[in-house]
């Protein structure tokens, strides 16, 4: 299919692309090109990848089956022959612990509700019932969308990984079945695969799946399949050594659902108790610290500071039979003894923090207890740099394995992917002879940079890495807009973005100050807080080449491809920018000795910085935030069903309630908060936090005023965080289980509107 992609976008001037990411620029045209001479393009490895098992909640969690269409029918197009085929599996996993003794009311108990599914699913769960109970009715939607999804990826040759059983039970089994071995962690119950129990459950499941969705022999299975504390396995406590405190540092992956601890002592102390957590990361070193699953530091952006536990091997030991071959070959005897033909393929996130000789030898036990060719490794480096150098180049030691790019969480959005790294892909390991047999993307949530994945995609189809990225980017542009003569302005902008924003690796959460009070972002202005940086100040001068194409008539603003770029390049301006208004206004609300009249001051801008970034993206339907709610409505079909209303919640009185109250959840506090609550709960707050509108003016920027509103209240003395806390929680409350309609469509002049605020900042950008 990738050379029909191929004539479209190269012979025809055509994009086809994500409806919330960048869009697409199709049409009829008058004559067909000539493609002239034979064009002849082929895989320089057999796979073509995409997917993160938090993509399907971050991004797929609302599609219905004409966006799943569109979307599968997109990645043929592209070339991608493999992805992650997650929907649907609760019904499968319902009917299975149904078998094994357990009530409807438990499974449902036990799984999150729609939009954190991911988080109660096999070795990436972080908690239970976030947002549930899971209604049945949902369950029946998703099987029967699932059966049409692998019905056309197969159409589309390609192949879909189901996911396998990965040990991971709601905890009433244990009693169920009378298993000893069955580790009790809060709702969930841990099996090791080696247990008789965990074998019959992954051939029930085998069965059952396979029956419903039919296979393509891959299947995704994670962790470490050791049951966590398993009673059959203790050793005597060893002290956790920490490291000295790493500036500008985050550790990746959330413990305890990144559990928050204001004092450093203590939270060594709660990190050195927890067998997940690898160390621990703050904003800044007063705190608060959250518990972190990594141990190896990654470089932020935003000036994040981190401890790290440099002995997790010995004070954290690894609770298992002592045998990784062993449970390697049970788990994937799993697989086997159903579907003879099986592969395992193990999502690499799992060892993104390994280091150590002991941890090598871990690995290499499972990837040797399976047969050769059936152990699949998707490399989910950061940024495309490839895990599989680790260990002095082992390219896991023979294993078969796809070489992505991580790059974003939560879908959260930001310009930002090094070209010139993911260039390599995949001949940095084919030049010393790794075992690379496939390339893609692997980010939580798509609809996000499309000119990075879509160059991600392409590499797949090279014989080398691009000479010159930027020519190779310029003429993307072009053909994307639809011209035909060469633009000195297009060349310009994009010329200038990809030696800014596509020449930096940042972090792949969003540092901005936009959802995050007192954060920014380190690398865009100067430490006074005023000065923007050389790269700042490339992609406000790319914003402003933009601008004067659309004010030329060159490319019509009718066009979403041109509309996007405009209004997402302006987006990331104000939203660097927003960084240093928070910090000043945060700094003001946290001073010993509050001045009201600076704190009003101070307020104002960063509200009304918010507020005009509310409005700059409200022109482009990628980032609105009406289409999520509405998407998510849609699944409440069945006026007349109520197993979407135990919730807890009194406000959620239907299904309609119910999704939007999930989608809502999602991108503010991730774990709900209740009525009346005195905080919002610990956990990733403001992880998935999106830069749409709606939700900067309704939560983010009404946030702002809130505390602005304490803060006044509390002049001449300390800010009253007690007060705070629980305004924050009214907040979030209230905003999650509200049902105002947001605009599903643009609204306003996105030129007339981009120009307005670029006279309203550029003071501050006279420096460029």
């Amino acid at each position: 299919m990738c050379i029909r992609d191929r004539y479209l976008r190269e012979r025809c001037n055509m994009t086809i692309g994500w409806p919330r990411g960048g869009g697409s620029n199709l049409f009829i045209p008058k004559v067909w090109p000539q493609v002239g001479t034979t064009v002849t393009i082929q895989r320089n490895t057999p796979y073509s990848y995409i997917m993160n098992v938090c993509t399907h909640s971050y991004s797929l969690v609302w599609y219905s089956w004409n966006d799943w269409e569109v979307f599968l029918d997109w990645m043929a197009l592209s070339g991608i022959n493999l992805y992650l085929a997650m929907t649907g599996q609760e019904e499968v996993q319902y009917k299975v612990f149904r078998k094994y003794g357990l009530t409807d009311s438990e499974i449902r108990a036990w799984f999150n509700g729609p939009a954190f599914l991911t988080w109660s699913r096999g070795q990436n769960e972080y908690g239970n019932g976030i947002a549930g109970p899971l209604p049945r009715s949902w369950m029946k939607q998703q099987w029967e969308m699932q059966q049409l999804i692998v019905a056309r990826h197969r159409s589309l040759g390609m192949y879909g990984q189901l996911p396998g059983f990965q040990g991971n039970v709601p905890v009433g089994l244990k009693q169920v079945q009378g298993d000893g071995n069955i580790t009790s962690a809060a709702a969930t119950g841990w099996m090791n695969s080696v247990d008789p129990l965990y074998g019959k459950i992954a051939d029930t499941w085998m069965e059952e799946m396979i029956a419903d969705f039919g296979t393509d022999s891959w299947y995704q299975l994670d962790g470490y399949f050791n049951g966590g504390t398993a009673p059959w396995y203790v050793r005597a406590p060893v002290d956790c050594v920490w490291s000295t405190e790493a500036s500008d540092t985050y550790l990746p992956g959330c413990d305890e659902q990144c559990k928050s601890v204001q004092d450093l002592a203590q939270a060594k102390q709660a990190c050195a108790a927890d067998l997940g957590c690898g160390g621990i990361t703050a904003k800044g070193s007063t705190g608060p610290w959250q518990l972190r699953s990594g141990s190896s530091g990654q470089h932020s952006s935003t000036g994040e500071v981190s401890w790290s536990i440099t002995n997790t091997l010995e004070c954290h030991p690894l609770r298992d039979d002592g045998s990784w071959f062993q449970r390697g070959a049970a788990a994937y005897q799993g697989l086997n003894r159903t579907d003879p033909q099986a592969i395992w393929s193990f999502q690499g996130w799992a060892f993104v923090g390994w280091n150590s000789r002991e941890q090598a030898v871990s690995l290499k036990s499972f990837i040797d207890a399976t047969p050769p060719g059936k152990f699949n490794v998707i490399d989910m480096s950061v940024n495309g740099d490839g895990e599989w150098k680790k260990w002095d180049n082992s390219s896991f030691w023979g294993a078969n394995f796809v070489w992505t790019t991580l790059h974003d969480f939560g879908g959260t959005d930001g310009l930002k992917g090094r070209l010139d790294r993911i260039n390599q892909i995949p001949f940095d390991a084919q030049d010393l002879g790794a075992t690379v047999w496939g390339t893609g993307f692997t980010p939580e949530g798509i609809d996000q940079n499309p000119v990075y994945y879509e160059f991600m995609l392409e590499a797949n189809w090279r014989t080398e890495p691009v000479a010159d990225i930027e020519q190779h980017i310029v003429d993307r542009a072009h053909r994307r807009y639809g011209l035909t003569v060469v633009s000195e302005q297009v060349t310009t902008a994009w010329k200038l973005l990809v030696s800014s924003a596509y020449s930096q690796d940042l972090s792949v959460q969003d540092g901005t100050g936009v959802a995050h009070l007192g954060a920014a972002e380190s690398w865009a202005f100067e430490p006074d807080r005023r000065t923007p940086s050389a790269t700042m100040c490339q992609i406000y001068n790319a914003w402003l080449q933009l601008i004067e194409v659309a004010d030329s008539g060159q490319v019509s603003l009718e066009l979403e491809t041109f509309r996007y770029d405009l209004i997402n390049t302006g987006r990331e301006v104000l939203a660097q920018l927003a960084g240093p208004f928070g910090q000043n206004f945060s700094d003001v609300t946290q001073s010993l000795k509050i001045d009201a009249n600076l704190v009003s001051k101070l307020g104002e801008l960063y509200s009304k910085v918010l507020i005009d970034l509310d409005t700059l993206v409200g022109t482009d339907k990628a980032f609105l935030l009406g289409p999520w709610l509405e998407a998510a409505k849609l699944f409440a079909t069945d006026p007349k069903a109520t197993d979407c209303i135990d919730t807890g919640y009194e406000t959620i009185v239907d299904c309609a309630r119910f999704y939007e109250w999930n989608a809502r959840v999602q991108l503010t506090t991730w774990n709900p908060t209740p009525k009346l609550a005195d905080k919002i709960p610990g956990g990733p707050i403001d992880y998935a936090a999106k830069h749409w509108s709606g939700l900067i003016k309704d939560y983010y920027a009404t946030r702002v005023n809130l505390l602005t509103q304490q803060a006044i209240k509390d002049s001449g003395k300390t800010l009253n965080t007690t007060s705070w806390d629980r305004i924050q929680a009214g907040l979030a409350y209230n905003w999650t289980t509200d049902t105002k309609a947001y605009p599903t469509q643009p609204v306003g002049d996105p030129l007339q509107i981009s120009k307005q605020i670029k006279l309203t900042y550029a003071n501050f950008f006279t420096t460029c």
